[in-house]
């Protein structure tokens, strides 16, 4: 079976995480997604993670199943080149700050007048409208606007914590391909194309689910909580044995709480203080110390496993070689090999949705930059090899 988008023309204008992840789910499915860069200052800028723009790892990673095309936008006649791809694309996507692609001429007005049924995708960090639209943002930014940065924190910290991930542009990578998916169903019901403005922030904002509505409807201000839950008791990370090597464990009921007991011994079971939920909470301090004098001298895996035996919610805080290792993931074909000319084999997540009669492309490397450039002018616009040529010459096709 044939990647279930297949059929399907994209023309990806992005940088970093976002846009291009966004474009290489797509093309895992089947998409055929023409990413475009230039080599007059419009490079993406995940290829300066490597020693040569050819050899990043970070590039490689969301952008399989690409092509690869140069056209130089800041001169007029790629940017007619662009138009004429457009004129045959299912969809046009990216993730610039508003205002880039208008100054290109090709803001979505002018997008749609090309193909007025056109699928014309809008990334940008703070949207395309309101008083901030215009500014340029990183997923660091992004999750400190939303506020995930200060809850993501335990209480009292001199400082926000956050997360070292960049959540919004994963969340976006993942919701764009959803859109789009639905865009082409709305199209081929209506003939008509559609304008889709994905504000990376309000992905991230939207996470926060509850959290808004209690400050909406009563007035309280979400504070950090670190580990501890309001509704159990123990509930927290503890050291374990090893260099970083920590257990998750949560206890929901007494009957846990019980089991829990049991295992850990005395140092827990016959401390008045932890005989109920209310006591537990009243004095989570002391029981975290006393939880943590059990786990740290054992094996993390030791622990998680003699408390899920014994009927105790646990788990392991599992670091990049861990997952790297896991055999769930692997069993589930979560974890890909890709062969890349320079880099060797890499060892990278896969495609996180399967079909039971498959669907997907096989991965395969991203190209060379501009490898694509005689299929794309030659090939699919029709220009004959001479007018590539002098395009080449006069870096249009740069």
């Amino acid at each position: 079976m044939a990647g279930i988008l297949a059929g399907i023309r994209i023309v990806s204008l992005s940088t970093g995480i976002a846009g291009p992840n966004a474009a290489r789910m797509l093309a895992n499915y089947g998409a055929e997604v023409f990413k475009v860069e230039s080599r007059a200052g419009g490079l993406d800028a995940f290829r300066s993670y490597g020693d040569t723009p050819e050899s990043s790892p970070r590039f490689v990673e969301v952008n399989l199943n690409t092509r690869s095309i140069t056209l130089n936008l800041k001169r007029p006649e790629g940017v007619a080149l662009l138009k004429e791809l457009v004129a045959v694309a299912d969809v046009v996507m990216d993730n610039f700050r508003p205002g880039v692609m208008e100054r290109l001429g090709l803001g979505p007005d002018e997008l749609l007048a090309i193909k007025p049924d056109l699928i014309v995708v809008r990334m940008p960090g703070l949207g395309s409208t309101g008083p901030l639209s215009g500014y340029g943002t990183w997923g660091p930014t992004l999750t400190a606007y939303s506020g995930l940065t200060y809850l993501w924190n335990h209480p009292g910290q001199p400082r926000p914590v956050g997360s070292q991930g960049v959540y919004p542009d994963y969340l976006t990578g993942v919701m764009v391909p959803v859109v789009v998916t639905a865009a082409l169903l709305q199209r081929r019901r209506t003939k008509k194309g559609t304008v889709i403005d994905v504000a990376q922030v309000d992905l991230a904002a939207y996470m926060l689910g509850t959290i808004f509505l209690d400050a909406l409807v009563n007035g309280r201000d979400a504070q950090p909580r670190g580990n501890d839950s309001p509704h159990m008791a123990p509930h927290g990370c503890y050291r374990c044995s090893g260099t970083d090597r920590y257990c998750v464990i949560a206890v929901e009921d007494d009957e846990q709480w019980h089991a829990l007991c049991g295992v850990v011994g005395p140092t827990i079971a016959d401390d008045a203080r932890f005989a109920t939920f209310v006591g537990r909470q009243h004095h989570r301090t002391e029981l975290n110390a006393a939880i943590a004098s059990w786990t740290e001298s054992r094996d993390a895996v030791e622990v998680m496993e003699v408390l899920q035996r014994a009927g105790v919610p646990a788990g392991v805080v599992q670091s990049g070689a861990d997952l790297a290792a896991d055999e769930h993931l692997e069993a589930r074909g979560f974890l890909e090999t890709v062969s890349h000319p320079i880099l060797g084999e890499i060892t990278m997540a896969g495609l996180p949705i399967h079909f039971s009669l498959g669907g997907a492309e096989s991965y395969k490397s991203p190209p060379p930059l501009g490898s694509d450039n005689e299929y794309l002018i030659t090939g699919l616009l029709g220009h004959d090899a001479d007018e590539l040529a002098k395009f080449q010459e006069q870096e249009i096709v740069y």
